[in-house]
């Protein structure tokens, strides 16, 4: 069943506002979906932390999260994350 919408979902289709991410921020949050943290997250992606927590960040902003869990939620809800594949895992 599908949830009801927040005020700021309804704001962002109001106004026409899409969720988009990069194929990078969708593979991060999928691993912030997973409960990796920016380090373990960087060591895996070969990335540094500073360039992950920025990731973190920036995907948090795009989708309007107050959190990274309200990411990962608004992420699943808008199908962001169905079908992602993530580093290091069997599809």
């Amino acid at each position: 069943m599908a949830q009801p919408l927040t005020s700021e979902e309804k704001s962002c289709r109001a106004a026409g506002k899409e969720f988009r991410l990069s194929r990078r921020e969708t593979e991060i949050l999928a691993l912030v979906a997973q409960g990796a943290s920016d380090n373990e997250i960087a060591i895996q992606l070969c990335l540094s932390a500073k360039t992950v927590s920025w990731y973190v960040k920036e995907t948090r902003a795009k989708l309007g999260a107050r959190s990274r869990a309200h990411a990962v939620a608004l992420a699943l809800r808008h199908g962001l994350l169905s079908g992602t594949s993530i580093p290091g895992q069997e599809p």
